[in-house]
């Protein structure tokens, strides 16, 4: 005997109406942000600037000092910072025709003045926006409390007063600016 089975499968499936559809995805994005803290030239965009020549032509440049341009830097951080200054040498280094020993020109020959400041922190003395002050060997402090931010800029200018002592000649020196985070 056969017994017929039947088996009846009722398979529902359900579309929704196009205007109505729609799908979502989530994800979480993460910043892993460090400390950074860079300083520059605005006239190179990096941190070597342009030469600073000062001609002495006469002998009351040699009586007074010669200036430069304004020298025109900017910070970007993303914390408060300090800027240092000093010279990479005890002294300048000589380029001409007599004898290198006697021709060394002190490093406190050359002053620096702050003749802008917008950084949002202070000149620390014994810098001033109103006189120059000497450069040394060792770091001093420029410019202390600098507001975070990406566009934190100051101007510098020099002055160097080498009396009558030194023969004619090209005297260089690297002046090193440093930013560091507080």
């Amino acid at each position: 005997m056969y017994i017929s089975l039947s088996l009846l499968i009722n398979v529902s499936v359900s579309a929704q109406d196009e205007s109505n559809s729609s799908s979502g995805a989530g994800q979480s994005a993460a910043l892993a942000l460090s400390n950074g803290i860079d300083i520059s030239y605005l006239t190179s965009g990096n941190g070597s600037g342009d030469d600073a020549v000062m001609q002495f032509k006469n002998p009351n440049d040699y009586s007074n000092g010669v200036m430069s341009a304004n020298q025109e830097l900017r910070v970007r951080s993303n914390r408060t910072f300090k800027v240092a200054v000093r010279c990479d040498g005890s002294t300048f280094q000589y380029s001409g025709n007599d004898n290198q020993s006697l021709n060394d020109m002190p490093n406190d020959a050359l002053w620096l003045k702050v003749t802008a400041n917008n950084t949002g922190g202070s000149v620390k003395a014994p810098f001033s926006t109103t006189s120059f002050a000497t450069l040394s060997h060792a770091n001093q402090d420029l410019l202390v409390d600098g507001r975070n931010g990406g566009n934190q800029t100051f101007s510098v200018k020099y002055k160097c007063t080498p009396g009558f002592n030194l023969p004619a000649g090209t005297y260089s020196m690297n002046v090193v600016y440093t930013a560091t985070q507080q």
